[in-house]
């Protein structure tokens, strides 16, 4: 059997002005053809490499097309998504006389400045090509707006359980096998998604997360359920189809995959306040941590988290740390350019005065001038885990470190993966001996960070990942929602 592979991935921020552009993805990734293949085969935890393995001990042969990801932003510009869609559906459609399904690794909340659905558009156009018969499976990030066009139009969606994500190689494995089963059993499945009017956090408490996962794996026990998925959603999206949804997808069973999303989705309801975060305000960490013995003290600065859409250039721990006195520690990024340049143009070891931050995002953050001594300047390359803790190369452009008063602040030129420890250590500073650590990068050092971190701390801090609803202007999301507006009614009592 003959599948054809394809992935275009990007979580847009509507609340950012930073536009994603093709660049941003030629950065992170951009691949084409047998070069896919080359990347992700033998990876350690992408949807592609799971895919793969599976192709290979089915005797698959894969169709590679696109593989195409960026850092979460803004949207995506017009120019970058056309140029790959055009090349996505140019090589489907040269290949639809040869395939017996096709596979997509999407993100599912992905926006452009013109569509806010571009996946489900994807998939609907992606149908018109290769007609009703053929079978369409789609991955998607835990995070994914799952749109009822993107419903009509797969087959099958799955979706990571886990957050930080690291099943996405799993996640990979199921939907390969998946499509395994219904092109060799000729089957037709039954999709059904059920969503809430609700907005969730993004970066969210994996109490309910475990209760949901429990639920899909009682589902997945039984022969005639072939997946069952939910999402939490991405609330940093102001479009209609925002928001958390619980889908069952069946071998033929209307009925059941009908009844077992209702009752999927109602225990996600159940469970709609227990998904927030505990915070504590920065007076409360900065307490909390001094008053610990040891450390390092994690501080995760979810408001400009990287991963969320953030600039990551507000300096709101900086200013908190100098005005408190705290000594001994390590802010991990302030991303800008400017300052980095300053910083090499007077040296390493000269003392210099530097305005930082607010640049990037400039509605959540003001510049802040310091006066500091530059300790390291690095090319910013380094060789650690990515997001998907793949490892590789990870290029941060020219970044300096930069003293100020006993605080670290690492300044770098662009936005890029900084949750592994190996980011710090190549900027000869060893995070072991430091008190307090603030990285912009959400709960994905509660992997990389584990065996080092005495403690983690979040805030919900300003940024454009800022996850205080009631702050936000949105104009498109549906009324009433959870927890915008009181809800007397069930939501099962809304139009699905």
């Amino acid at each position: 059997m003959r599948v054809v592979l394809g992935s275009i991935w990007h979580e847009s921020n509507t609340f950012s002005p930073t536009k994603t552009d093709l660049k941003c993805f030629k950065e992170n990734q951009l691949l084409f053809d047998n070069d896919i293949l080359d990347y992700h085969r033998g990876r350690k935890n992408t949807e592609i490499g799971g895919i793969l393995e599976v192709a290979e001990n089915k005797h698959i042969e894969i169709i590679p097309t696109v593989s195409a990801s960026a850092i979460p932003s803004g949207p995506v510009t017009t120019a970058a998504f056309k140029f790959l869609e055009q090349n996505l559906l140019e090589r489907i459609q040269k290949a639809k006389q040869q395939i017996d399904g096709v596979l997509l690794v999407l993100h599912g909340a992905m926006v452009t400045e013109d569509l806010d659905d571009p996946e489900g558009y994807l998939l609907h156009r992606i149908r018109e090509i290769v007609g009703s018969s053929i079978p369409i499976g789609v991955t998607l990030d835990h995070h994914a707006n799952v749109s009822r066009q993107m419903v009509e139009n797969a087959d099958f969606l799955i979706g990571y359980r886990t957050h930080p994500h690291v099943d996405q190689s799993e996640v990979g494995q199921q939907a390969a096998k998946v499509m395994s089963f219904l092109i060799e059993n000729e089957v037709k499945p039954v999709m059904r998604m059920r969503k809430l009017p609700a907005l969730f956090p993004g970066e969210s408490s994996p109490k309910p997360r475990a209760k949901l996962v429990q639920r899909i794996e009682e589902l997945e026990r039984r022969e005639e359920i072939l997946s069952a998925s939910f999402f939490i959603g991405y609330s940093l999206a102001d479009i209609k189809e925002v928001g958390p949804c619980a889908i069952v997808v069946t071998r033929k069973d209307k009925q059941l995959a009908e009844f077992e999303a209702d009752r999927f989705a109602q225990l996600m309801w159940k469970l709609r306040n227990e998904f927030a975060l505990e915070t504590v305000s920065i007076d409360e960490g900065i307490e909390q941590a001094l008053g610990t013995s040891g450390g390092p003290i994690l501080f995760v600065d979810t408001g400009d988290c990287f991963w969320a859409g953030g600039g990551g250039d507000v300096p709101f721990f900086l200013q908190s740390f100098l005005k408190k006195g705290v000594k001994n520690a390590v802010i991990a990024v302030i991303v800008d350019l400017e300052a980095v340049n300053k910083c090499i143009r007077t040296g390493v070891g000269k003392r210099l005065t530097v305005t930082v931050g607010g640049k990037l995002d400039q509605v959540n953050a003001k510049p802040i001038t310091v006066t500091g001594t530059a300790r390291v300047i690095s090319n910013g390359k380094y060789w650690g885990k990515d997001f998907q803790f793949t490892e590789k190369e990870i290029d941060m452009g020219p970044a300096i470190v930069l003293d100020v008063n006993g605080i670290g602040v690492v300044i770098v030129s662009k936005r890029t993966s900084i949750h592994d420890p190996a980011m710090l250590r190549s900027l000869n500073i060893e995070p072991k001996d430091k008190k307090i650590i603030v990285l912009k990068d959400g709960l994905l050092n509660l992997v990389t960070y584990k065996s080092i971190a005495k403690e983690t701390i979040f805030f919900n801090s300003p940024g454009f990942a800022n996850w205080d609803y009631c702050k936000r202007s949105y104009q498109k999301i549906l009324r009433p929602i959870f927890p915008l507006d009181p809800l007397s009614l069930s939501f099962s009592n809304r139009a699905n």
